[in-house]
């Protein structure tokens, strides 16, 4: 007989959850506060930068690095948030099929701002804060996107039977005429199964706890942090601050991810390319 592991405890419950968050919370707090204390000045490393390679031990590079680079610890949280972001979408994607509300799909569509802003931010620091409009683009993102992806989990709660309050009119025009939108559910193709960008990550490592998970997405990151930080100075481009040339690390990989997700749409089997 083949038996299945059993599923992570946060598949069953809330409870690892809360207390994840409750403690990254307070980790984040402690890393904030001490260092606060300690007369930080304007440049100085996320926790002393612990989690770097010490210059001694690197090679001569052609450019050195400017005073605010980001600290490996900081890429981490940077490029973690990305993923797990791109994670989200497909356990949004998958749970539209599971539970045959469409509508859920559409979240997948209202974090892609969300992720792009994310990519913008990456995108500054891999320049080195040196293209200022980067800033305030970072900023509309999220504001579309927070707009984006609130609408779209509204019209999943009305979906699923929630109505708002009569004392509040406004949202009670948006109402739809109709029920959910069935003729997405109609000749409906199995989706592919294979693994086929970072948002099935949640399903390829199906198998594991929650703390293996948990380890090898950090691995994962931490692994492309110091790829990212110690790989761009032995490059020109970082340091000579080509507008044209972040705008297209920015927008190459948000069309990619939102046709990709269009053309899933339109043909359920379609792998994508990352």
């Amino acid at each position: 007989d083949v038996t299945s592991a059993a599923p992570p405890e946060s598949l069953l419950s809330y409870d690892p959850m809360a207390k994840l968050v409750g403690l990254l919370t307070f980790a984040a707090f402690l890393t904030a506060f001490f260092p606060a204390i300690d007369g930080p000045a304007v440049h100085t490393p996320y926790l002393g930068g612990f989690m770097d390679i010490p210059s001694a031990l690197l090679w001569d590079s052609p450019h050195p690095e400017p005073d605010n680079a980001l600290t490996v610890a900081t890429w981490i949280i940077h490029i973690s948030s990305l993923v797990e972001f791109l994670v989200a979408m497909g356990f949004c994607w998958r749970w539209a099929d599971i539970v045959d509300q469409p509508r859920w799909k559409g979240l997948t569509w209202g974090l892609l701002p969300l992720h792009t802003s994310g990519i913008v931010a990456c995108t500054s620091h891999l320049f080195y804060n040196s293209i200022p409009i980067l800033v305030p683009l970072q900023a509309f993102l999220t504001c579309v996107g927070n707009t984006t992806a609130g609408y779209a989990a509204w019209r999943v709660a009305v979906g699923n039977g929630w109505r708002p309050p009569a004392e509040v009119p406004l949202l009670n025009s948006f109402l739809p005429d109709g029920s959910i939108e069935q003729d997405a559910l109609e000749n409906k193709a199995l989706e592919s199964q294979s693994l086929v960008g970072f948002e099935d990550l949640g399903e390829a490592l199906a198998q594991d706890n929650d703390a293996t998970f948990i380890v090898k997405l950090f691995a994962g990151c931490a692994v492309a942090s110091y790829a990212i930080k110690y790989g761009e100075v032995w490059f020109d481009f970082p340091f000579e601050g080509g507008l044209g040339l972040s705008l297209a690390f920015i927008f190459v990989p948000s069309l990619l991810n939102a046709y990709k997700w269009y053309r899933r749409g339109q043909d359920p089997t379609f792998d994508g390319w990352f």
